[in-house]
């Protein structure tokens, strides 16, 4: 009897010291890592800015003077504030446009999209006719420099936005007008949380994005299935000392990902990320199942590799873990130069 309560009392005190387990002392790297990584509304944004309105000048200039007259709004992680600065380079900015007309004009949502190419076609850029938006990509000494995704709207009998869908060559099935509502969204994001919890959901959403860039090539979740993601689930982590613990909270944001599977919908291995409010689709939706096990496979290596960060008392050694899944720039260095990863330490095999 006496062994049998030892051997109960030895399994709690090991789970016990488990759970006592504190995450490595890393809340200087991660921030900045994201200092690094964040896209700054000082500078590049600045400039982005600048591009935009050429564009929507050029795009005004170029339409008909009978055509009808349209209105824009910045939506994307632009109007989210949780940009980041692109591996590649090829910065992007998300527009929407609302045209003065109704689909009624437009009954082909695609031929709105045409005549929208055709007037910013040239100087120095390329317009591409995509699913959900015209996207316009400026070229610089033979590589893409940036990008601008215009999405286009008009407003159905309710007064609410419809986006227009479908690519050119698209069958009439794929061509429709979907209700929208980007800047409900948008709204719902930036009040989501407020002060420090809102810093600290920002930068979670930016680690996220840069894992995604750096883990994935074209195949991995769109970013704002990543940012609704964290609105969903983020929970704000704080250590001890009342300071924040982003590798608390980034941890429990990728567990509960991983928690939320379609398992319980008949859906079983998809993670289910739907925009909020009724009938909102989800935004995972287009991932094939193939995909969605890559997606699956690489969030749980992410949510071991956190795990691994806990009771780690050597800061280097837990860098030189997140490096794996964040890239090099995650470091115990300083990096000199800002969105340009620090080649210092070992990259760990992955």
């Amino acid at each position: 009897m006496w062994q049998i309560l030892g051997l109960m009392g030895l399994a709690v005190w090991a789970f016990s010291s488990k759970e006592r387990k504190r995450p490595a002392p890393v809340q200087l790297q991660f921030e900045r890592f994201h200092n690094a990584i964040k896209l700054d509304a000082d500078d590049e944004q600045r400039k982005l800015r600048e591009k935009r309105e050429v564009l929507l000048r050029s795009l005004a200039d170029g339409l008909p003077q009978d055509f009808p007259k349209f209105a824009h709004f910045v939506q994307g992680s632009y109007a989210m504030r949780t940009g980041v600065v692109p591996l590649d380079g090829n910065y992007d900015i998300d527009v929407g446009l609302i045209f003065e007309c109704t689909e009624r004009e437009f009954p082909d949502p695609v031929a709105l999209k045409r005549r929208v190419r055709d007037a910013l076609a040239g100087y120095g850029r390329t317009v591409d006719i995509r699913r959900s938006c015209v996207t316009v990509t400026y070229i610089r000494n033979g590589r893409p420099d940036y990008h601008v995704d215009l999405a286009l709207y008009v407003r159905g009998k309710s007064g609410s936005l419809l986006l227009a869908k479908g690519r050119e060559f698209s069958g009439a099935d794929q061509c429709k007008w979907v209700q929208a509502f980007p800047k409900e969204l948008t709204a719902y994001i930036l009040g989501r949380f407020s002060g420090g919890e809102q810093a600290q959901f920002r930068r979670c959403v930016r680690y996220l994005k840069r894992w995604r860039d750096h883990r994935f090539n074209s195949d991995g979740p769109i970013s704002i299935a990543l940012t609704v993601a964290a609105a969903h689930w983020f929970q704000p982590k704080h250590g001890p000392d009342g300071k924040p613990s982003d590798l608390e909270a980034l941890h429990a944001l990728v567990k509960k990902m991983l928690e939320k599977s379609g398992a319980a919908l008949g859906v079983a291995g998809r993670v289910i990320i739907k925009i909020p409010g009724p009938g909102g689709c989800d935004l995972m939706a287009g991932m094939t199942n193939r995909k969605m096990a890559g997606f699956r496979e690489r969030l749980s290596e992410l949510d071991r590799a956190l795990a691994q960060c806990y009771g780690q008392v050597d800061v280097s050694a837990a860098c030189l873990e997140l490096q794996g899944q964040f890239g090099v720039g995650f470091t115990n260095t300083v990096s000199q130069n800002k969105g340009v990863p620090a080649r210092k330490g070992k990259l760990k095999r992955i």
